[in-house]
């Protein structure tokens, strides 16, 4: 069946897989009941698993300019322009439960303009999706767009490095055929 596939690629044994990594995933298991299929999928090339996901729980990190939910919107805003299965699903599932709003979660995911977000979101998943679409079109217009909103330079900084992270996070799982965990579409609704 389609969906007990986790990429095109191998997955490393459990066993195989460092203390650290095997201690996460069994965080996970007892967390969510499940591991991400997303960190089995990346484990089997485990250096560059352990420096993508340290930089990305890094990025993740709320701040007082930009929370964990604004961060989210981003990851789902950036992931619909790509098309990436995998992120929409399990990202999709995280903005439902920081928002504790599965009907709001969902539109902001499917079309964030006709969501209801306020006019300082909007721009900020604007200049997301500019960065995914035509990257090469940025210019210091944009940042001052988001200056206007109240954003500062930090914000801003992490608005474009939340996008890229996710550009490149939505290329490797649609490359590698990665299917999001079934588990994923029932939470937080």
């Amino acid at each position: 069946m389609e969906e007990d596939r986790v990429s095109w690629f191998p997955l490393a044994a459990r066993e195989t897989l460092s203390p650290e990594t095997r201690a996460l995933f069994e965080q996970l298991d007892e967390k969510l009941g499940f591991v991400p299929n997303v960190f089995r999928a990346f484990a089997w090339r485990e250096p560059r698993f352990a420096k993508w996901r340290a930089h990305f729980e890094d990025l993740m990190q709320p701040t007082a300019g930009l929370g964990k939910a604004e961060r989210e919107m981003i990851s789902v805003a950036v992931s619909m322009r790509n098309q990436c299965l995998y992120c929409l699903v399990a990202h999709g599932f995280a903005l439902r439960a920081l928002t504790r709003d599965p009907v709001l979660g969902d539109r902001i995911t499917i079309d964030y303009r006709r969501a209801g977000l306020s006019e300082r979101q909007v721009a900020m998943l604007d200049y997301a999706v500019k960065i995914t679409l035509e990257p090469a079109a940025c210019g210091l217009d944009d940042i001052e767009v988001l200056r206007g909103h109240g954003f500062i330079d930090e914000d801003i900084w992490d608005i474009a490095e939340v996008a890229a992270m996710f550009n490149f996070t939505n290329r490797l799982a649609s490359a590698t055929g990665m299917i999001p965990n079934h588990q994923y579409h029932a939470m937080a609704r």
